[in-house]
């Protein structure tokens, strides 16, 4: 080691980076597929498996629980539901899955036959799942919808106007935990409940307030002009009521400024020009979309696997627009340049990396981000906190990161400088878009090798 801790000299060997073709798999991204429940029964609907012999996919970080409350319309949910509600929950959480939860009365496309005629009766059914909800506020990543209309995908409903909306909206977000995300069926809902026509905004972003926790599903993208109902025909200039639904362009335009801060996701449907591969990849972007239904429309996901992109989409060319559209689901880092340097006139090391965001969507998590420097055998292991907000790593913006390392208290001159990324909520290291050696079994991607000198 350098006397007194003092480095003057550094020999700085960084690996070569390049970006991968690969999906990640990282959590609260990527495809999921449906769990189906009717509250009371502990068989999945319709296979018949018990809940506890259910093995999710590995693969898929996400799983969307819809749980139909159908046979308790017109009364309280008793006991044994909701403990059936809880094993359902526990076992999916169980399995390290991020719980996307519907609550519905409908599967058959009759909403207004099958919710209930009482407003109440929601509203005391969403009490009484509260404790449930809180209990596993770590697990339930987003409540998709506010219990209503066909397949509880708020069409088809009685409760569609603004009173009643508003009553749901409060109701949920009090019995939700406080990091769960609450997802509505369209833009149009969202500036109804908040009585604006502006989307969240930077500073009210990540607040706890109700609207900061309010984001978007659509189980219509990209379906037709209108995704199926999900946009309308008045332009935002000549709109009269906030939940009147704009033109297509101008809805696109607010998910982009909304969804910078709350999450969008769901299913294409209905093979159309609109979902063509590369007008699909724009679109998804300009959402950004963090999750999509593995299984359905097959007509769709069947023409995305079917088109090979072009020289525009390095290092994915060759690849099919299903493999490129997988991996950019939500977040993606990739590293690019590192560097590591004597800091002037202090016993100690300055370590930087650029990073950028190359998925459709940020990671709506605050992420821990740590150098690390170790030797190769492991037997000296130093950790080095940067201090960064991941929820603000918006997509294509190039992020630089820098610490300052001390080298008091070194015992060798040869040392690996690494870096990692680490989700505390879901407790899974955050796996990285580049090519260079795999993460290690700390989760920890060397950037380079430097050997110190005086």
């Amino acid at each position: 080691m350098p006397q007194n801790n003092r480095v003057t000299k550094i020999k700085w060997m960084p690996l070569p980076r390049t970006e991968k073709a690969e999906a990640l798999k990282n959590p609260y991204c990527g495809l999921y597929v449906i769990f189906r429940f009717y509250a009371g029964s502990d068989r999945r609907y319709p296979t018949g498996e018990v809940i506890e012999s259910i093995l999710p996919d590995p693969d898929q970080q996400l799983c969307l629980m819809e749980i139909n409350l159908l046979p308790y319309r017109e009364e309280p949910l008793p006991e044994g539901a909701l403990h059936i509600i809880r094993r359902v929950i526990r076992h999916f959480a169980s399995q390290g899955k991020q719980l996307i939860l519907r609550f519905m009365y409908d599967w058959e496309g009759k909403g207004v036959l099958n919710e209930p005629k009482d407003i109440g009766i929601i509203l005391g059914h969403m009490g009484q799942l509260s404790p449930l909800l809180k209990e596993y506020t770590e697990a339930i990543y987003i409540l998709q919808g506010l219990f209503i209309g066909s397949w509880g995908e708020m069409h088809s409903s009685r409760y569609l106007g603004e009173r009643s909306m508003v009553r749901l909206a409060k109701q949920i977000y009090g019995c939700a935990g406080e990091k769960t995300q609450i997802a509505l069926r369209c833009p149009s809902f969202w500036r109804m409940i908040f009585k604006t026509y502006h989307p969240l905004d930077g500073a009210e972003a990540f607040t706890g307030i109700q609207k900061a926790r309010f984001g978007l599903f659509n189980d219509g993208i990209m379906a037709s002009e209108a995704d199926f109902g999900t946009y309308g025909s008045i332009s935002a200039m000549d709109a009269k009521a906030y939940g009147d639904k704009w033109l297509r362009e101008e809805e696109l335009e607010f998910q982009n400024k909304l969804c910078r801060y709350v999450s969008n996701g769901g299913e294409v449907i209905h093979e159309c020009p609109y979902n063509d591969a590369e007008q699909a990849i724009e679109t998804l972007r300009r959402m950004r979309v963090s999750y999509l239904h593995a299984e359905y429309d097959e007509g769709v996901l069947s023409k995305w696997k079917a088109a090979r992109l072009g020289s525009p989409y390095a290092p994915w060319k060759d690849r099919t627009a299903f493999e490129y559209i997988e991996a950019h689901l939500g977040y993606r880092f990739t590293l690019g340049e590192a560097s590591l340097s004597p800091a002037p006139g202090k016993g100690s090391l300055r370590a930087a990396v650029k990073i950028t965001n190359k998925g459709f969507a940020p990671c709506y998590h605050k992420f821990e981000i740590k150098f690390i420097v170790r030797t190769a055998s492991f037997s000296e292991v130093h950790e080095y906190g940067v201090d960064t907000d991941t929820r603000r790593w918006m997509p294509e913006e190039r992020v630089e990161l820098e610490t300052e390392i001390p080298v008091s208290g070194w015992g060798q001159k040869s040392y690996i400088l690494g870096f990692s990324i680490y989700d505390p909520r879901s407790g899974q290291p955050i796996r990285i878009a580049n090519t260079f050696s795999a993460a290690d079994h700390m989760g920890v991607y060397s950037l380079g090798n430097f050997m110190l000198g005086t």
